[in-house]
């Protein structure tokens, strides 16, 4: 089953590889995103990209990280997410010397010597500097966005609880997502739990690096998890979670496995 080119999967219970949890997990992701009427889901105003990857000091279901996560996806621009979530992790004494807090979102951007916190400075930042024009309102910090992004966060119940892993890996990793798919953000919520650095190629509809994507890949699907430290890549948003705790959160054996496509 399909609707508007997102896969159903999750929903069929009546297949032995779906549980209960599965369609609690995708409801609760697809209503997420209506909430936020799909903010994130395609580029609707890039102008041009940064030499260095931008980096993101954020946590996945802050309300107010949403909303600069959107806006790079909206501009096509990728960052290095470095996730800070609720108790504590690696990156927080990182945050706490760069801006002499600990409060996200902080974005660092080494190709104009420029660092800061705070919403709306920073996406009327990124939209001055990489995009065609100012922000959109439904990205912009007001009381109907917070309310909305608030309520999104409320729905995947609220933040994810830092869980120290076995393993840490040297390099980050790699995730091909989009803000607003369902399917990605579990995978970005697995790697906030365990405060997994990553780069994020941010691949939204209308992206102009879908193409090159789909000719590396063989074709154009999300999320996919290249991970440098082991050679491997996935489709997949449960394989790649799965992935995540075996190769690094409890250091199983990681042992790939191939479900079926859940289409961007």
């Amino acid at each position: 089953m399909q609707i508007a080119g997102t896969s159903l999967r999750p929903l069929e219970l009546w297949r032995s590889d779906v549980s209960l949890d599965d369609a609690r997990n995708f409801v609760t992701a697809v209503a997420a995103t209506a909430t936020r009427g799909g903010a994130g889901a395609r580029v609707t105003f890039a102008r041009n990209n940064p030499a260095a990857v931008l980096v993101l000091y954020a946590r996945e279901n802050c309300p107010y990280s949403r909303l600069v996560r959107e806006a790079l996806s909206e501009l096509d621009v990728d960052a290095l997410i470095k996730p800070c979530p609720a108790g504590e992790g690696p990156f927080i004494e990182e945050l706490r010397q760069l801006s002499g807090a600990t409060t996200v979102p902080f974005l660092v951007d080494n190709n104009q010597r420029v660092s800061m916190g705070g919403t709306d400075a920073i996406v009327r930042y990124l939209a001055r500097q990489y995009g065609a024009h100012a922000a959109p309102q439904r990205l912009q910090t007001n009381s109907w966005t917070l309310l909305t992004s608030r309520a999104a966060s409320r729905l995947r119940g609220g933040d994810s609880q830092y869980r120290e892993p076995m393993r840490r890996p040297e390099q980050p990793l790699e995730l091909y997502n989009y803000e607003a798919s369902p399917y990605c953000r579990v995978v970005r919520e697995a790697l906030d739990s365990a405060a997994i650095a990553y780069v994020s190629h941010n691949m939204a509809r209308r992206s102009g690096k879908r193409a090159a994507f789909k000719r590396r890949f063989g074709r154009e699907q999300f999320p996919y998890l290249r991970d440098p430290n082991t050679g491997i890549g996935m489709f997949e948003s449960k394989a790649i979670v799965r992935y995540l705790n075996d190769t690094y959160v409890r250091c199983f054996d990681a042992v790939p496995f191939e479900v079926s496509c859940h289409p961007a």
